[in-house]
């Protein structure tokens, strides 16, 4: 009799199970039924809110910088996998403290994904030819994420990539990969509404990072049932804020990729040089620059920015220009991600990291996030990370040259923001202050003024002897002159 009990209570386990297994695939069906994800075979919707410049806060642990959107339209074809995305930004008279490309009054973006192809559409000026659509291979993920993180997107990838579903509080889990590698998760109301989506992208600084989309206040646009509130959030910070105020269902959503977007190769990474003294380079060649100084026993690099192939071809250009000495130390400006993206190819080297002390334990979580999507080099050799710290001034000394940091005041694109500056030499290196224009003597634009008389003002606080300021960004050197003019600043003050 006990074996029999034994037997008919396994029994109901198996039957409770498949039940619940049932109740669960019915939910994923019945999503698809109350969005009409299987008739809808094209999308389009829009709104306004606002959208955030990642990876540019103010410190390591505020929100991303805000920026209103008056116009939001996404145009998505699911059959094709495609989407176009189009934004009106909006800035106002000031900035948002912290960075972030900047622009006042009105500025016009397109997006587009197509499959593994993305690019954009530059918006040609008036009585001037459209230019060139360019390509954007490193913003394709995150594209292709979001268009099947949308609610009818995510029940459709659901139910083709063999989802599974679990009980989960307040409805139901489902889970599944996108391209047999990228996760995505997404949590169903009792009421057949997508309430959450969670993708994973990697990124060279926070690793495998969490891009997190809420979905609220559904209600009927002309038969399609959709969100009139998205939320979205990257490294758990808002990077998207958006009330909807149309849906319209199955419009003619056609995108043709561009053929000098399918023929695009990434150009290689080049580090070109300039000595600008004994032992001191000038490393450019690409969009970011950085500093290489040779000291006695050893060589200090300022800024591995953009990546790890970026950094990994900086500090072999060091090597090479100062050989047979280490990188022992590397000084990171700041901590917004395009300056950062190498730092943890700069922690794999085994060099001390030099920043101001507000950054110190975001470097120590940077050190530790999971690289499962794309590994790096960290990831593989697993070194502990090492780290020292600035106040409002440090240096880095061999008894022959020494190297001065000086943390900006009163700057409003970060907080951490250090300067390094060599007294021998009379150099001052410094990215995002001040870029001096393409051409001497051209005024810079109304948004980087503020910037370069911060800077001015710094030097004339802390007394340095600056003759020639080498910038992180632009194509040429700049002098104490042309910034005292780019500040707005007359002979006379």
């Amino acid at each position: 009799m006990r074996k029999v009990s034994m037997i008919l209570a396994t029994i109901g386990v198996l039957i409770f199970a498949y039940s619940l297994g049932a109740q669960q695939r019915n939910a994923l069906q019945a999503t698809a039924d109350a969005l009409g994800a299987v008739k809808i075979k094209t999308l389009q919707f829009t709104g306004s809110g606002a959208n955030f410049s990642v990876g540019q806060n103010y410190t390591p642990n505020e929100p991303w910088p805000r920026v209103e959107v008056k116009n939001y339209s996404a145009s998505i074809n699911y059959e094709t996998g495609s989407m176009r995305v189009e934004l009106l930004r909006q800035m106002g008279d000031v900035m948002p403290r912290g960075g972030g490309a900047p622009f006042f009054g009105e500025q016009r973006q397109i997006q587009m994904v197509s499959g593994n192809y993305a690019w954009n559409v530059p918006v040609a000026a008036a009585n001037a030819p459209a230019p060139a659509p360019a390509a954007a291979p490193d913003a394709q993920l995150e594209r292709m994420l979001a268009l099947w993180a949308t609610p009818q997107g995510f029940v459709k990838a659901a139910m083709m990539n063999n989802a599974t579903t679990r009980s989960a509080k307040g409805g139901t889990e489902v889970s599944f990969t996108v391209g047999g590698k990228y996760k995505m998760s997404g949590t169903i109301s009792p009421q057949g509404q997508v309430e959450k989506v969670q993708t994973w992208i990697n990124h060279p600084i926070v690793g495998d990072m969490l891009v997190e989309t809420t979905y609220t206040g559904y209600k009927d646009f002309g038969g399609v049932m959709f969100p009139s509130h998205i939320l979205q959030t990257q490294d758990g910070y808002p990077s998207l804020d958006l009330t909807v105020s149309m849906v319209t269902a199955n419009p003619e959503v056609n995108i043709t990729i561009p053929d000098n977007v399918r023929t695009f190769t990434p150009p290689t990474v080049v580090v070109e040089s300039k000595k600008m003294s004994d032992g001191v380079y000038y490393l450019t060649g690409g969009t970011h620059h950085s500093l290489a100084v040779e000291m006695r026993d050893h060589i200090v690099v300022v800024d591995v920015p953009n990546n790890e192939a970026r950094a990994t071809a900086v500090l072999a250009k060091a090597k090479e220009l100062i050989p047979n000495k280490p990188v022992r130390y590397v000084v990171t400006s700041h901590h917004h991600w395009d300056h950062l993206g190498g730092i943890r190819t700069a922690m794999d080297e085994g060099a001390t990291i030099v920043t101001h002390q507000s950054n110190k334990a975001f470097l120590e979580r940077v050190a530790k996030t999971p690289h499962t999507i794309v590994p790096d080099r960290l990831a593989a050799s697993k070194k502990p990370v090492k780290i020292q710290t600035v106040a409002d001034k440090g240096a880095l000394t061999d008894g022959m040259r020494t190297i001065e940091l000086h943390l900006l005041k009163g700057y409003e694109h970060t907080g951490d923001m250090l300067v390094v500056y060599l007294p021998k030499e009379k150099l001052l290196a410094e990215p995002d202050a001040f870029t001096p224009p393409p051409q001497a003597g051209t005024p810079l634009v109304k948004t980087a003024v503020p910037y370069a008389k911060a800077l001015y003002d710094n030097i004339q606080r802390l007394k340095l002897d600056v003759q020639v300021i080498a910038p992180f960004h632009g194509n040429r050197t700049g002098d104490m002159a042309e910034l005292k003019q780019s500040a707005g600043l007359s002979s006379s003050n």
